[in-house]
């Protein structure tokens, strides 16, 4: 009666994390939401190799615009597009809010590539007022209360 309950014996199997995302890549991306007062910014980053739109900012800063939205009281704020930098195999871009609303009753919506890729995640860091929240936005997700 040994210690295998009822297993056969066989080899063992070692697969890297490496070798997983060669064979299927991971669709993600982070960003950091920031509310002080009189200030409102957003740092996003992306895996070069998945955006579509590198090398033309205006198209950088229309889809970054439509598909990051910051809503306080059922209004949306604007967003818009200050810069980009390459950061090895990904791209870290810098968006501001037109203003700063207060941090209660705000929902935020990141659908980034997510109309690309149907396993895009992607993550959201929120500080606003001494507060700090952590969200996650799949495809088809829509937008939450931090």
């Amino acid at each position: 009666m040994g210690g295998h309950h009822g297993r056969a014996a066989g080899p063992v199997v070692t697969v890297s994390l490496a070798a997983l995302l060669a064979l299927h890549p991971l669709h993600a991306s982070t960003a950091l939401v920031e509310i002080a007062a009189g200030s409102g910014s957003i740092t996003l980053r992306a895996f070069a190799d998945e955006l579509p739109w590198t090398g033309d900012s205006v198209g950088v800063a229309s889809y970054l615009e439509t598909r990051f939205l910051v809503v306080s009281g059922g209004r949306r704020i604007a967003v818009r597009f200050i810069s980009a930098r390459d950061e090895g195999d990904a791209v870290v871009f810098v968006l501001r809010l037109d203003e700063s609303p207060p941090c209660d009753n705000l929902r935020i919506w990141n659908g980034i590539l997510a109309e690309r890729y149907p396993d895009q995640v992607n993550l959201v860091q929120f500080r606003c007022g001494g507060r700090s929240r952590q969200l996650v936005f799949s495809a088809g997700d829509g937008a939450k209360a931090p």
